[in-house]
């Protein structure tokens, strides 16, 4: 396995699998690393073979709500919902401001709708292009999404929308907040842990690695 030993002044080691398969351990000096890695040798065996499944998957085509398209390369980028094809154009940034635009059409009807359900009003929408997060809810109002939303099944946006809303009622996750987010968005815990399957997804996928830096 890639391992990578942080030194930090923690009270407690962590332990963490990145999406690309690299086994992280943050520890303070003198801490028995090999130790902790025997200790959960089974889990991490496990967390790296979901990778190795996830990866097979990712490497499939263009991940576009929840299928994954075939990558056509053309000078316009273009995505043909119908026939399951995404025109890859050689300009990164004219593809990203494309899946830009097509979210954004999907998203403000979706923010609006819920908004008015939930009794919040939110500031300015923003779709960007992140590499940390799916949404993220500003102390003024403004919601953040990110384009690598439209890889995500449809309702899995839904619950990020939800969970930026509520937001606006509850600046943390409280268990007013989970209760806020449960009441349109039942399952909210399945949602939680199917986004970190779709992370690792986008994350190993080679056309978001590309429009991510802009290589292959």
């Amino acid at each position: 396995m890639r391992l990578r030993v942080r030194r930090r002044p923690v009270k407690y080691a962590r332990l963490e699998v990145r999406p690309d398969g690299t086994v992280v351990i943050t520890a303070p000096d003198g801490f028995d690393v090999d130790n902790l890695i025997e200790r959960h040798r089974g889990w991490l065996e496990g967390k790296l073979a979901e990778i190795g499944e996830l990866r097979e998957i990712a490497e499939s085509g263009f991940p576009i709500n929840g299928e994954f398209y075939q990558v056509i390369h053309g000078r316009k980028p273009k995505v043909h919902e119908r026939f399951k094809t995404v025109v890859l154009s050689p300009n990164p940034n004219d593809m990203v401001d494309c899946l830009k635009k097509i979210l954004r059409r999907e998203l403000l009807p979706l923010v609006d709708s819920y908004a008015h359900r939930m009794g919040v009003e939110p500031g300015k929408v923003y779709i960007r292009h992140q590499k940390s997060r799916w949404g993220s809810c500003s102390p003024k109002g403004n919601l953040n999404f990110n384009v690598r939303l439209i890889a995500l099944p449809r309702e899995l946006r839904e619950y990020v929308v939800i969970h930026e809303l509520a937001h606006l009622k509850h600046m943390n996750h409280s268990k007013a907040f989970w209760e806020l987010v449960g009441e349109f968005y039942p399952d909210y815990k399945n949602a939680r842990k199917e986004l970190k399957k779709w992370w690792t997804i986008v994350e190993l996928n080679p056309y978001w690695k590309w429009l991510a830096r802009g290589e292959v």
